[in-house]
């Protein structure tokens, strides 16, 4: 942690718990929201609508299950399906490398296992393992929960009395797969209704390990695990130069598999096929970014689990650098933030306290990138970037241009331009967006890398100006030349804000291109906009839209979780030079899904 960060921890914690109502240890696994800003988020963002067991209203639960035992004694109460047990997995699951320290003569690592073993990592600059250096991992008990299946494997679901918490009938997902169908249909009444789920509480071992002393610039092979549960298989990652060499890195956001979609939609399939056209795309890519919402409830393992093993054979290839995103930190109970799962799963650096994710940042090659952690709003301002992180963004570009840093990349979660609802919704968003904006203009960083709005956008080189000259906090730096048949930027003043779509399935309309009218049917929240405030925002777009064309667009901003187009983006840096390219892959996935370049410009500094 730096150094001036170190004496405002304390009360930092020390503010969050006083905001969220009651004090909360440091290592708390589990905060609960204020229920009014739990009950503002959950109506933007949430819409599984799942009740976790018998967590309704005033009920303590316990009362509940008496209950519920006593009408099963005598006949009263529908009989729950038999419940799958947990299946312990020993050999190494979940595996991910991320940076912590220099890319140059490091990397990082985190794992899974059931059980507790003595671990570490191997490294060896040779693909059969031989004279392989060996890291020691540190191990730590995590309380996981899995979501309750029948001995089939399908979902167990409960309709239940919103009143009382008794179930009225158990349900699963079992022969509805490839329906717009979700547990929500089952209800016959929203008013005194819910659906339920129970979760398995299972006590698993994440680890952590790093690798250091590294050659630069050099290809290594690794496997994780321990002698008694066994080794992974042999996975591979390039140290950077440490130099100004030229280099690529990919980009995709908002993987975001729904549990309950897995037998319907498998959304995580497509997550997995993405990232693996990523890399055959440009297979000397030296990372991947993942701007958040890795998963869609970070509470339930079952997905974190899934996205993992799905896309095992490309993790286990390239390097992750991830955003948190909001979903990464949400419980099955609407009110409940997991803040530490997202670092469960990531070896990443913490230059502030840990919640709901992380912020750091890393050098490769010259190139300066932040993450930020829009998940910081649990402040008395609610803004989903706190005073002490954006301090320390702030510090961190200043001592990395004074360190020769060429270009700044900036990488968060939540968006201030993109061509869907939330970057003009979200109140923790705009209660620090002019803030922001101001600092990123002062900055001068290059580049903005966003996710959350599952749609395509991409800025003009875009300035800070006030509000009083604008409500959007930006207006057009410079327009861009065309230079071989694509934009080109020469020294822009601006940053460009891109955000590419999603590479899971769940997608946002781009509902400013429709008209005033639309915009208020589909979020009325955004009832404060004009035509002419609609069309000044517009013009701050060079690229942008939704190539998913969903029916149900008509009538919402959102599709039903089940789009076959995909994009992701290809960053290239050499030198003064930084080109972007925009890819987008659709069709089934027994379809050949090639991407297409769709979009691309180059940002050029003499």
């Amino acid at each position: 942690m730096r150094k001036f960060m170190k004496s405002k921890l304390l009360l930092v914690l020390l503010t969050l718990s006083l905001f969220l109502g009651a004090a909360f240890p440091v290592a708390a696994e589990v905060v609960t929201l204020d229920q009014e800003l739990a009950s503002a988020d959950a109506a933007i963002h949430r819409q599984d609508g799942l009740l976790k067991g018998a967590l309704l209203k005033a009920d303590t639960s316990k009362e509940t299950e008496a209950k519920a035992a006593e009408k099963e004694e005598i006949g009263e109460a529908p009989e729950k399906p038999a419940v799958k047990p947990y299946e312990v997995r020993n050999e190494p699951n979940r595996i991910v490398v991320t940076f912590k320290n220099d890319p140059a003569s490091s990397r990082a690592f985190n794992w899974y296992t059931s059980e507790k073993f003595e671990s570490f990592v191997l490294v060896s600059e040779n693909e059969d393992m031989s004279e392989a250096l060996r890291f020691p991992a540190m191990v730590q008990k995590k309380s996981s929960h899995y979501v309750e299946r029948d001995e089939a494997g399908y979902f167990i679901f409960q309709l239940r009395d919103k009143e009382t918490g008794d179930v009225i009938r158990y349900f699963s997902d079992e022969g509805h797969q490839g329906e717009e169908w979700d547990h929500n249909s089952e209800v016959e009444d929203r008013e005194t209704q819910a659906a339920g789920i129970d979760v398995q509480v299972v006590e698993e071992y994440a680890y952590k390990a790093e690798a250091v002393g590294l050659k630069a610039a050099t290809t290594y092979y690794y496997q994780v695990g321990s002698e008694e549960g066994g080794l992974s298989e042999v996975g591979r990652f390039v140290t950077a130069a440490g130099e100004r060499v030229p280099f690529s890195f990919l980009h995709y956001t908002d993987t975001q598999n729904a549990f309950w979609n897995q037998h319907l939609v498998d959304e995580v399939a497509f997550a997995a096929d993405t990232i693996e056209k990523m890399l055959a795309t440009d297979p000397e890519a030296a990372f991947v970014l993942h701007t958040g919402d890795i998963v869609e409830i970070a509470e339930v393992e079952d997905e974190w689990v899934d996205l993992f093993d799905n896309s095992r054979a490309s993790f286990m290839q390239t390097t992750l650098a991830p955003v948190a995103g909001n979903h990464d930190e949400y419980g099955l109970s609407w009110d409940e933030r997991f803040i530490q799962k997202f670092n469960d799963h990531f070896n990443v650096p913490a230059e502030g306290p840990v919640d709901g994710g992380s912020y750091y940042s890393f050098d490769y090659n010259k190139v300066h990138f932040i993450v930020l952690n829009t998940n910081d709003y649990k402040n008395e301002e609610n803004k989903a970037l706190g005073d002490d992180q954006l301090e320390w963004l702030r510090w961190d570009v200043k001592q990395a241009r004074a360190q020769g840093a060429e270009w700044i990349i900036l990488n968060y979660h939540k968006p201030i331009f993109s061509k869907s609802y939330h970057s003009l919704q979200d109140t923790d968003v705009q209660n620090v967006r002019d803030e922001f904006m101001a600092i990123i203009d002062e900055l001068d960083i290059d580049l903005a890398l966003q996710g959350h709005d599952h749609v395509l956008s991409r800025t003009k080189s875009l300035k800070y100006v006030t509000t009083e000259e604008s409500a959007f906090s930006g207006a057009v730096a410079e327009e861009a030349e065309q230079k071989d048949g694509q934009d080109y930027f020469l020294n822009p003043t601006g940053t460009i804000f891109l955000l590419p779509n999603t590479g899971g399935t769940k997608t946002y309309d781009d509902i400013y291109s429709k008209g005033l009218d639309h915009i208020i049917k589909v979020r009325p929240k955004l009832d404060w906009l004009t035509q002419e405030l609609v069309d000044e925002y517009n013009n701050l777009f060079a690229y942008g839209g939704q190539p998913d064309k969903s029916p149900r667009f008509a009538e919402s901003h959102s599709n039903f979780r089940n789009s076959i187009v995909q994009n992701f983006a290809l960053y290239k840096v050499d030198g003064n030079t930084l080109s972007v390219e925009l890819y987008e892959i659709s069709g089934g996935l027994g379809e050949a899904r090639e991407p297409q370049l769709v979009d691309s410009f180059v940002i050029e500094k003499e």
